[in-house]
């Protein structure tokens, strides 16, 4: 009887969550599109201002010494735009100039007698197109420096090879290409699914509970002959569907965001195979099951629609946290604590799924902990459904 009105209040409870088109947008919609939109206008940003930068270097170059063979090398350089600048200082803040290289008066002097000669840049540390520009007329200065390296070995008749003595042959273990997509994945991966784990079900919660006190559908409910629990299965796996479809449409975009030609996650998808895309989505649902009946028992707990939001509005922000305090961990060395703080253990699972680690000692932890999790937010559920004073509240 219990499994059969379970069935019957899941199936009522879906069809009234689909008939809601805000649904099918936010729930499927969005985390479709959210990765590859995402991914595309990132990674046309990032690339986009590198761009502009290195084919528009907006310098000033304070030279002391009035015409140094330095500042004489970097104005043939391809690209270079010299600005004048009265305030260094100010121009680099304000981004009028991109970077500042100053020569002291003596400097040519010192590259004929063989001192070390002091140079000094100014850049804006906060700004990518200010560090970009640094990075560039750091270049032009290492170049130059050899080809005075090489005019002093010349004079003396000693080759060059003499400062290298060794070559070595760089070599990655994954593809340049897919080394920098696979980076950023780690990176945003377990901050987008932990958003949609709170954010999918948290639409069909709301409804389910404090939406059916509203329109007060939920005594009625209460006044046939199917019991609490047999409701609240009902609810609960109605919600956990939804939850999956988010699951499965960010996960299909993931797989578009990883195939876009010059997207963020652009050669993501090398080593990441079907194996790696189910583990990911099987810690997504889980998560979503957590969240689901957390979101069902403060929903249960709330008066209006409208108090429900304001309740679960937070769950957001405390997902944060945790999820944000392994977001620069690196997958190969992230230590055995983590996995036993709750969200920070499927971040660093999912960063080491993405990066081919399976290591089954972190994955039965992170597991278990899941499986606790989902145990407590259900019987948290069942308790709020059971309170009359809960139930009733108005």
């Amino acid at each position: 009887m219990g499994s059969k009105v379970s069935w019957i209040v899941f199936k009522k409870e879906l069809m009234d969550i689909f008939r809601d088109k805000k649904t099918f947008i936010l729930g499927i919609l969005i985390p479709l599109i959210m990765f590859p939109v995402l991914s595309l206008v990132m990674g046309k940003s990032m690339d986009k201002t590198t761009k502009q930068v290195e084919n528009n270097l907006k310098v000033a170059i304070v030279d002391n010494s009035g015409k140094s063979s330095l500042a004489e090398f970097i104005k043939t350089q391809k690209n270079i735009n010299l600005i004048q600048s009265d305030n260094i200082d100010e121009d680099v803040k304000s981004g009028k100039i991109l970077a500042a290289l100053e020569i002291p008066r003596d400097f040519d002097g010192s590259i004929e007698k063989e001192i070390l000669a002091s140079l000094k840049i100014t850049y804006d540390n906060s700004s990518q197109a200010s560090q970009i520009a640094m990075n560039n007329l750091k270049g032009f200065i290492d170049a130059y420096s050899k080809g005075v390296v090489s005019q002093r070995l010349s004079k003396r008749n000693i080759s060059g090879e003499i400062l290298n003595p060794v070559n070595v042959e760089m070599k990655t273990s994954v593809k340049e290409e897919e080394g920098f997509g696979k980076f950023m994945l780690s990176l945003m991966l377990p901050l987008m699914l932990v958003i949609y784990s709170v954010a999918g079900p948290m639409g069909a919660a709301v409804d389910l509970g404090a939406g059916e006190k509203e329109r007060g559908t939920l005594e009625p409910l209460l006044t046939t002959q199917a019991g609490r629990l047999s409701l609240l299965w009902g609810k609960f796996f109605a919600i956990t569907v939804m939850g999956l479809l988010t699951s499965v449409a960010s996960l299909a975009g993931l797989f578009i965001a990883m195939r876009q030609e010059g997207g963020l996650f652009e050669g993501a998808s090398g080593n990441i195979g079907t194996t790696i895309i189910l583990l990911i989505g099987l810690v997504t649902l889980l998560l979503t099951m957590v969240f689901g009946a957390l979101e069902l028992a403060i929903s249960i707990y709330a008066r209006s629609f409208k108090e429900a939001q304001t309740y679960i509005s937070p769950l957001m922000m405390i997902s944060f946290v945790p999820t944000y305090a392994t977001y620069m961990l690196d997958a190969k060395n992230i230590e055995s604590f983590y996995f036993h703080i709750p969200l920070a253990n499927v971040s660093c699972l999912l960063k080491e799924f993405i990066s081919g680690i399976y290591n089954y000692s972190h994955i039965g932890i992170t597991f278990g902990w899941i499986a606790v999790y989902i145990i407590g937010s259900v019987l948290f559920a069942r308790y709020m459904f059971s309170k009359e004073t809960v139930i009733f509240r108005t």
